[in-house]
């Protein structure tokens, strides 16, 4: 399984995603499919019907934190770089990150109104990334990251998308996920190509919840 590994490096460092002691992290490079989109006939029977999503295959995802700070670095190949939108057929490359707020939660739905989920966003046209709690499909409301206090770096180098994402492990409040070292939580990704036209429940998906282990 994957793992989040503990590291001495400061989360200051890890925020460049070519920095060195990322080299240090193991990579997992998980295989991407289309959403289930049929699943959102009862919201949206128009999206249900998409096809041809799903164009991303592939993520490589290295995990880290120091104690104080969880780091995801999350990389991908895309050689359309769509981060400036200029009319409205347009879409931005995405990537999301997804927990369960409780253990029966389904990524596949978005949660449920028993079943929570919270998951980080980051578009490539927006400047700051967004916390999203979600009950289901089409319940997804969006904070600004100093809600909780997530951050992001992003690099595209012609071919290659990497972004990272940081957050504290502990935060108070509704609806945020905590982190803790020494413990197991459930995992999973998003991944959307605007040069697809990709948006909403158009994307590829890592699948069902994949539990991690925070290292010590």
């Amino acid at each position: 399984g994957m793992k989040v590994s503990r590291l001495s490096t400061s989360a200051a460092e890890l925020r460049d995603g070519h920095a060195s002691a990322w080299n240090r992290v193991e990579e997992n490079t998980l295989m991407l499919s289309p959403s289930p989109i049929a699943l959102t006939e009862s919201v949206s029977p128009y999206m249900s019907r998409t096809t041809g999503h799903g164009k991303v295959d592939r993520l490589n995802v290295r995990m880290a934190h120091d104690g104080a700070t969880l780091s995801l670095r999350l990389s991908w190949p895309d050689p359309d770089r769509d981060d400036e939108l200029t009319d409205l057929d347009q879409f931005a490359d995405a990537i999301a990150v997804m927990f369960p707020l409780s253990l029966d939660a389904s990524a596949f739905t978005m949660g449920s109104a028993e079943h929570p989920v919270n998951a980080w966003l980051w578009r490539a046209d927006e400047e700051k990334p967004f916390d999203v709690i979600a009950a289901g499909y089409a319940t997804s409301t969006r904070r600004p990251a100093n809600s909780s206090g997530l951050i992001v770096t992003s690099s595209h180098d012609g071919n290659i998308w990497v972004v990272v994402l940081q957050r504290s492990m502990k935060v108070d409040g509704h609806g945020y996920i905590e982190i803790k070292a020494g413990t197991d939580l459930g995992i999973a990704f998003a991944v959307w190509e605007g040069s697809n036209r990709e948006r909403s429940a158009a994307k590829a998906v890592s699948g069902e919840f994949t539990r991690i282990s925070v290292d010590a």
